[in-house]
């Protein structure tokens, strides 16, 4: 069997090491404690194998639930179409509530299948696969600015609706987004394995890093769950807040649409996500675009 990729951090501990933070405990004792007491898996930092990672991205759940709690309150206090209002844009936030759930199940990777994913990388895209990263170019600095998009697409979406007087579909837009991504977050434990900037082997490693990928990391650093999303949330969400706008607003959809390629693009170049993943997780959106569109059109919905 071909030995797994060796881990490779891009000179900080980042995803490979911070999974092994608790590599002393037994996988059964995680599983008897967290079977005695479901609470203890949240809160545990060897839960997940994490470490740090865990308490982080338990804290901004936390900061996440409290927003909930804060925004019932004022039921009672606004208008009713405040408080739509401010579902309408809480949504946002709360939707990377399961994404942060999702890494407490993430216990290191899967060995076979991160081969699986590497090898595919270097059967199809050789010379990006034998990269850790993009360049110190221009080229490079692009391709991390589009991959930073994939954070504030999803409410500019949103904001778009609002601007063009459009905002009674927003359930609609909601839907196709939060299907899209919450499917890529529950396939997401089972295919456990780091992202490919993390994988050694033959991989080349990046000079410095230009600013733009420092950025990116240090989000990642601070806010990831340290593991892929399979398929990619990120490509999932992106697509279809751009499929979306395309039918209500064409024109500011064929924007997003392009954003949403690059954000794809970047993925890969970036060694963000692995191809397969990028290409499912468009998929994903593309199926459940297209499922939604065919039974709204079907019961008559009219713009």
């Amino acid at each position: 069997m071909k030995p797994v990729p060796k881990i490779f951090s891009e000179g900080d501990p980042g995803d490979a090491g911070i999974w092994r933070a608790s590599s002393g405990e037994r996988r059964g004792d995680i599983v008897a404690n967290f079977r005695m007491d479901p609470g203890w898996f949240c809160h545990h930092p060897c839960g997940s194998g994490m470490g740090a990672g865990t308490a982080r991205s338990s804290t901004l759940a936390a900061s996440a639930i409290c927003a909930v709690a804060i925004a019932c309150s004022l039921v009672h206090f606004l208008a009713p179409v405040q408080v739509s209002i401010i579902r309408d844009w809480l949504t946002a936030a709360l939707m990377l509530v399961p994404y942060w759930q999702t890494g407490q199940f993430f216990m290191g990777p899967n060995e076979k299948i991160q081969t699986a994913l590497v090898a595919f990388d270097r059967k199809w895209l050789p010379g990006i696969a034998a990269a850790s990263g993009t360049p110190h170019t221009r080229i490079g600095l692009a391709m991390e600015i589009a991959y930073l998009f994939c954070y504030p697409l999803v409410p500019l979406g949103l904001a778009v609706l609002y601007v063009a007087g459009l905002r009674k579909y927003t359930n609609v837009f909601w839907f196709v987004v939060l299907v899209s991504t919450y499917i890529c977050y529950a396939i997401t434990p089972f295919v456990p394995a780091l992202p490919p900037r993390s994988i050694a082997g033959e991989q080349i490693a990046s000079p410095a890093p230009n600013v733009g990928r420092v950025f990116n990391r240090w989000i990642l650093r601070h806010g990831s769950i340290h593991a892929i999303s399979f398929p990619s949330a990120h490509v999932a969400s992106a697509l279809a807040t751009a499929l979306v706008l395309l039918w209500f607003v064409p024109l500011a959809g064929l924007v997003f649409l392009f954003v949403a390629v690059c954000i794809a693009v970047a993925a890969v170049v970036g060694r963000y996500h692995y191809a397969l993943d990028v290409l499912l997780g468009a998929l994903t959106a593309l199926v459940v675009f297209l499922a939604s569109y065919i039974y709204l059109k079907g019961i008559g919905m009219a713009i």
